[in-house]
């Protein structure tokens, strides 16, 4: 176990030296606040780099605010508040852990409560910036932040490990290849180049071909637009040519078959959406088709012909990438309906679709994935 546990820590310290020398400009983060300046005033309780800039010092208010930004695998030490600490997750994923309990994924929009001389700890994920709003609670307490112990490489790794693989059991359902899809679907979908470019990697890694990938990337314009769709192929083209340059030979597989049926698109489109629904093609129009035609060609020529009759991904590749790129998107719940009544329809079960969720949770976080969670569980009462 313990020669297990070195490797492990090893590989991780090697992921996490390549992900600090591949980081992005800081100022190249998207975040709602600004960066600021390096922390090096503090720079002795971090592991890692850390930025600081104000957002509130107004005396009258009382309420001191700042943002906080971490590198990947920045961290800082365990420490205390006599006045007890609040901090609200603004960009990236990061970890919060109190002494003697889990550590804790942080997403954007999530809000940690922490009570005064608690011991904790909190920065980014290995893989991922991180920034959030750090507010000082009754900063009229004398005693102000005690500083602890540092957070060790081996100790982060395993709580991190912990936290972000809680679901590894039940996503067994899913090959590593239905993984990647999934992560890929939901980094194309929200624009994080820096996550998708190694999701890509993990999927070349994984055995999937050049070719497959790209037909996912392609795919992604129909559900997120061209520019996301752009942007992720534009990753892809930055990737394959620094792999290139290591030596890497990534194998491009086959091409997408000539289509030679030559019957009408819209005919065809119907058709494909008819085996993949179980809706007959000559059902009653939806509302959205009847008030824009125009709409309803589109999807049927250009989505389910132009692209879902190409050969050279499954339609369950294509649906989970589907369902995983809607449940990043947000707000579209209607048509993540539709689409997961596609995938029971062509045989992807139940439990995997809660894998599909599960990952996506641990991707972009619970916000993304519960909405989708309660379409499932309608659809399959």
């Amino acid at each position: 176990m313990k020669k297990i546990n070195a490797v492990f820590i090893f590989i991780s310290l090697m992921v996490m030296t390549t992900n600090i020398m591949n980081a992005q400009n800081p100022k190249e983060f998207r975040q709602p606040y600004a960066l600021g300046e390096k922390n090096d005033a503090f720079s002795k309780y971090f592991i890692g780099q850390s930025y600081l800039s104000v957002v509130s010092f107004n005396k009258a208010l009382n309420v001191p605010m700042f943002n906080v930004t971490f590198e990947p695998s920045c961290r800082n030490n365990w420490h205390k508040h006599a006045g007890g600490q609040m901090l609200v997750a603004t960009a990236g994923v990061g970890y919060f852990q109190k002494r003697g309990e889990p550590a804790r994924r942080l997403y954007p929009g999530d809000v940690v409560e922490i009570e005064p001389n608690v011991e904790h700890w909190h920065g980014a994920a290995p893989d991922s910036w991180f920034a959030h709003i750090a507010i000082e609670c009754n900063p009229q307490v004398h005693g102000g932040t005690t500083w602890l112990e540092p957070v060790e490489d081996e100790y982060y790794l395993k709580v991190c490990k912990q936290a972000k693989d809680r679901f590894e059991k039940e996503n067994s359902v899913l090959s590593n290849r239905q993984k990647a899809i999934v992560s890929m679907g939901n980094y194309t979908a929200q624009g994080n180049l820096y996550m998708l470019k190694q999701a890509l990697e993990n999927a070349l890694e994984d055995g999937m071909t050049v070719n497959e990938v790209k037909e996912f990337l392609v795919q992604a314009y129909a559900y997120c637009g061209f520019p996301r769709s752009l942007r992720a192929i534009t990753t892809l083209d930055e990737l394959l040519k620094e792999r290139k340059q290591k030596g890497i030979k990534d194998n491009y597989g086959k091409e997408v078959s000539n289509i030679e049926d030559k019957r009408d698109k819209y005919l065809r489109g119907a058709e494909i959406l008819e085996k993949l629904s179980g809706v007959s093609k000559d059902s009653p129009k939806a509302s959205y088709a009847v008030l824009a035609p125009t709409i309803d060609t589109f999807l049927k020529e250009h989505l389910f012909c132009d692209i879902f009759e190409r050969d050279i991904l499954s339609y369950k590749d294509r649906e989970l990438f589907t369902v995983s790129m809607l449940a990043a998107l947000g707000g579209v719940e209607p048509m993540a309906m539709g689409h997961i009544a596609i995938c029971l329809h062509i045989g992807i079960t139940p439990e995997q679709l809660s894998a599909l969720l599960n990952i996506t949770e641990t991707n972009v976080g619970k916000h993304y994935a519960d909405p989708i969670r309660e379409v499932l569980r309608t659809l399959t009462k």
